[in-house]
Formats: C-alpha cells, sequence, structure tokens
C-alpha cells in the first residue's frame, strides 16, 4: 500500500503538469465542492482537513481523526443555482475511508430556437443543468514510518455525471494528497485534484480543471489554526493564494474567516474573495455555516451538519 501512494502521487504530477495550458475546462463544479468550514476559511484547508469534508480537498485528512463522522451540507449558489454535499468518514480493515457526493443544479435556464424570417429569436421554453460526482477515498496514517515518519496519504476516485437538456457526459477522476506533520504545530499538504478523463457532450472533449494545491498549517495555540494554500488550475492558468483562520471557544463555538486572492475584484466589487463564518459543536453534534459575498452575482450561504458517532 506504501508504494501505491508513491506510485500514484508519482505519476500524477508529472501528468498534471502535462496537461496544463490555457483551456476551457468541465466540471466547474468541482472547484467550489467544499464543506461550510473549508468555505468560511477561503478554501486554506488541505493541510487541516480533520473532518469528512477532507473527501473534497485531501484525502489525507481522513487520517487526522479517528472517530465516523456523517455531515450534510447545501446552499442557493449564484445565479438561483442549488448545491449541496453529502460526506462520510469512517474505518475498514484498520485504515481510514471516506465517501463523498457532491451536487449542483440550476433550472428554468431560457432555452431559444434560431431567429425567424423577421429576425426573431423565439422562446421555447426553459430547461435544467445538473452535476454530481460522488467520490470514494482511501487515507493511510504514517505511509513511510522509516524513511518520513509523520507522513499521511491518500487517494480518491471521482465518477462525474453533467446534464445540460437532453444531453449527458461522464468522466472519472482520481485525487492523490499527503499531509507531513513537520512539528506539532505545522503541518505541510500537497494535493492533485481532478486528474482523470475528458468530459465530451458532443463531439468535442473539454479537460477537467486539474487542480495542484499547496497548503500549510499552523497551530498558533491550542485554540487557534491559522492556514494558508495556493492553488494552480493547471488547464486554466488560474493561481489563487488564500489564508483562512480559525478560533475556538471553550472548543464549542468557532469564528472562522479567511481571504482568497486572484478574483476580478475590479469588477466584482472589493469584497470578492473574502469568506467568514462560525460553526458551533456539542456532544458529538455540529452546525457550520459561511458567507460568501460576489458583488454584483450575489452572496453564498452555505450550512452544513455533522455528527460524530
Amino acid at each position: 500500500m506504501k508504494k501505491t501512494f508513491i506510485f500514484c502521487l508519482a505519476l500524477a504530477l508529472p501528468a498534471g503538469a502535462y496537461a496544463s495550458g490555457a483551456g476551457t475546462t468541465a466540471a466547474g463544479f468541482l472547484k467550489v465542492a467544499m464543506s461550510p468550514r473549508a468555505v468560511s476559511m477561503a478554501g486554506a484547508f488541505s493541510a487541516l482537513a480533520d473532518d469528512s469534508g477532507a473527501v473534497f480537498v485531501n484525502p489525507a485528512g481522513l487520517a487526522q481523526f479517528d472517530d465516523r463522522e456523517a455531515a450534510l451540507d447545501f446552499s442557493n449558489y449564484l445565479q438561483d443555482a442549488k448545491m449541496g454535499n453529502i460526506s462520510y468518514a469512517g474505518v475498514a480493515g484498520g485504515n481510514r475511508f471516506g465517501f463523498g457526493a457532491t451536487f449542483l443544479t440550476v433550472g428554468g435556464i431560457e432555452r431559444r430556437g434560431t431567429s425567424d424570417a423577421a429576425g426573431v429569436v423565439p422562446e421555447l421554453g426553459t430547461f435544467d443543468a445538473e452535476d454530481m460526482a460522488v467520490t470514494l477515498s482511501y487515507a493511510q496514517k504514517n505511509v513511510l514510518p522509516a524513511s518520513l515518519p509523520r507522513l499521511d496519504a491518500g487517494v480518491s476516485l471521482k465518477f462525474i455525471r453533467s446534464t445540460i437538456y437532453t444531453k449527458s457526459a461522464f468522466a472519472v477522476a482520481a485525487d492523490a494528497g499527503t499531509i507531513y506533520r513537520a512539528t506539532d504545530r505545522i503541518k505541510l499538504a500537497l494535493t492533485l485534484q481532478n486528474l482523470g478523463t475528458g468530459m465530451k457532450f458532443d463531439e468535442v472533449a473539454d479537460p477537467l480543471p486539474i487542480c495542484l494545491r499547496a497548503g500549510m498549517l499552523y497551530k498558533a495555540g491550542e485554540n487557534l489554526n491559522v492556514a494558508g494554500e495556493v492553488s494552480e488550475y493547471l488547464q486554466d492558468e488560474k493561481f489563487y493564494p488564500a489564508l483562512g483562520a480559525e478560533y475556538w471557544v471553550r472548543k464549542a463555538f468557532a469564528l472562522r474567516a479567511g481571504y482568497k486572492f486572484g478574483y476580478d475584484t475590479e469588477n466584482l466589487g472589493s469584497t470578492v474573495g473574502l469568506s467568514v463564518g462560525f460553526g458551533i459543536k456539542s456532544a458529538g453534534l455540529g452546525v457550520d455555516y459561511a458567507y460568501v459575498p460576489f458583488g454584483d452575482l450575489g452572496n453564498v450561504h452555505r450550512f452544513g451538519f455533522w455528527t460524530k458517532f
């Protein structure tokens, strides 16, 4: 199993670099498939990732905790889209595994035909668009105890489906991630996401949004997590640095905030990139909330519930 993890990472990194180059990518919803906790920290979560939401950001995070956990979150996304995630983390054969599912639905999209003799484009009703991804993850703690102790690693397999009107496209992708516990206060993470087949609705296949993440977590205190992350979308040639923080009050109430750089603040407004949120937990149950402003595009409110058992 240790050799399998190393082999996956060795193959994934060169392949991702080879796929770089600006272009159109499919399944854009994969870029925002995160838990409310991760969203409220501006996505700077790959080195923290100590809950079932790790399946969406870094599968190695499943090895950061021992509990079983199930979580559900939902939001009204931009342009009246509806989005939700389901995640689960558990134990199998002494090792960690996880399950995740992401859904995105956009309804009431206007459908028009070609122009008639008078140059008028007639309305032909509306149609819906739907996206779904199912993720299976596996993680192992201390994969290289002799040569590199304190290194955890994980892999994920994704099954992706998108539907627009009567057309559907499918893809299969893989994620590979590591978390290195450098000290009791510092963790480093490296993750490659969405390496897989293209999605073809008709004749041309569009690649998935391959993303390389590098993250760092610094535990500034018993109740304070400070995280930084850089995300590089290789095919899109987009680069997003992010900073996030989480502070726990009496280990029952968390305040979270973050900022992601790289957005078009000139057109979307000065607040785009900002995110805030909170979390409440008691007796193995928790509630999370995240707020993300997007200027003229609207605001995102994401709610989540989780339980550990």
